[in-house]
């Protein structure tokens, strides 16, 4: 082993995400402060035969870090390393988290295009899992990405970009980290927007009859379901809004989105509305109090899909009250995403962090499946290779680029390898 090596392979430490759900000690725990930190650690881990997984800021569900042997830990390599102003692209480290992207951007004229309800989770995480906001025009955070720089299973920096490499970059986009340690990340930002929010409740009726005239007239709309008068309260929904609702359960708690340039004048004030950067209107505040599945089933299927979770929770699954939070999002081009070449709704369901959570997802997870759902690779899911296979057209191109790319398996632990060696 090099000095080097030996200074950045230090003994494992603890780690357990957000959740507290996964949590494991791997042999050795790397700390990185500079790309060579990095490398080295890579090519210590090969020379001593241990696989490696990387972790931002631990947002996800399953057990997508844990490994036995090298963990590197992004929490503290989190700088901005280069914007360009002109081309509105921002190059980060990537354990920056969304939240602190975001903000930064706006003290340089630019805001992310989109970005989901959660914003403490890492840049990297958020891209390689395929997270998402809403909108019918405004695809996955995968997206934006337009560059990365990894270190390969040899040690050596891999420079990719969606110029460049095509197909390789459009499988990397969304790999959940099997080609290699992500270094920096590269995306394409827009000029900086405020947004105008409207929050409302209205009876479920009510919401589907004026669906897709509201995400056609609205940047963003998107809806949690409220199956139970206390639903709001566990998702730290937002009380005192306009209520439109005859009852106070099978409701909808309702949103929308729309951009407003940052010269013009915020609009006159409204009952449950609320005006800034989209730095600070697009993150909610969350306790991590719940175990989530969340799948995007084609954009046509939403409704049937839908009728089916709210009759299974309305008869069978009384006893769970987290909101069905429901958002469309536009197709893109990666190979793995929940959106690959396929506008989706998605649909993302709760229970407490109970033994009985599992037999209801368990249920859900049925309905998602023959409505050909994909999932969210940051949230639990039941995947099978021959799911996976019937549900992305090129996932067995995926696999095959990741052999070749990584033919050891370095990047992979005991979750992944049964998805995708």
């Amino acid at each position: 082993m090099t000095a080097a090596g030996s200074d950045v392979l230090q003994p494992g430490r603890l780690w357990w995400n957000w959740f507290g759900e996964q949590y494991f000690v791997p042999a050795h725990t790397v700390s990185p402060r500079t790309e060579e930190d990095v490398r080295q650690a890579v090519v210590t881990a090969a020379r001593l035969g241990l696989p490696v997984r990387s972790s931002g800021k631990g947002h996800a569900n399953p057990a997508v870090v844990p490994t036995s042997g090298v963990h590197i830990d992004f929490s503290t390599f989190s700088q901005v390393i280069a914007v360009d102003k002109d081309l509105m692209r921002v190059t980060v480290q990537p354990g920056i988290s969304v939240g602190e992207l975001s903000r930064y951007l706006r003290t340089q004229g630019m805001s992310l295009n989109n970005q989901g309800d959660i914003d403490t989770q890492s840049v990297c995480g958020a891209i390689m899992t395929a997270t998402h906001g809403a909108g019918i025009t405004l695809p996955c955070m995968s997206a934006q990405l337009i560059a990365a720089r990894i270190v390969l299973a040899d040690g050596s920096f891999l420079d990719l970009s969606a110029e460049a490499d095509g197909e390789l970059f459009k499988a990397f986009q969304a790999s959940i980290g099997m080609f290699g340690v992500v270094v920096s990340m590269t995306l394409q930002a827009v000029p900086s927007f405020n947004i105008l929010k409207r929050s409302w409740n209205a009876d479920i009726e009510d919401c589907l009859g004026g669906l897709h005239q509201r995400l056609e007239d609205n940047r963003t709309f998107w809806f949690f379901w409220l199956p139970r008068r206390e639903s709001a309260d566990l998702f730290v929904l937002p009380s005192g809004v306009p209520n439109k609702a005859s009852r106070d359960y099978d409701i909808c708690h309702m949103r929308s989105y729309n951009a407003v340039p940052v010269d013009e004048p915020a609009p006159a004030s409204e009952p449950g509305a609320q005006f800034d950067h989209s730095s600070v209107i697009f993150p909610n505040i969350y306790e991590p109090n719940f175990r989530e599945i969340e799948y995007a089933v084609p954009f046509d299927d939403f409704e049937a899909t839908f009728d089916e979770v709210r009759h299974l929770f309305l008869t069978k699954h009384t006893d769970f009250t987290f909101p069905v939070e429901c958002r469309p999002v536009k197709a893109d081009d990666s190979y793995l995403s929940a959106y690959a070449e396929r506008d989706g709704y998605a649909l993302s369901v709760s229970g407490p962090l109970d033994v009985s959570t599992w037999t209801m997802l368990r249920d859900v997870d049925a309905i998602f499946e023959r409505h050909d759902g994909r999932p969210h690779w940051g949230k639990h899911h039941f995947m099978t290779p021959a799911r996976l296979e019937k549900l992305y057209p090129r996932y067995d191109a995926f696999k095959k680029m990741r052999r070749e790319i990584d033919p050891a398996g370095m990047f992979l632990n005991d979750h992944l390898r049964a998805l995708f060696a």
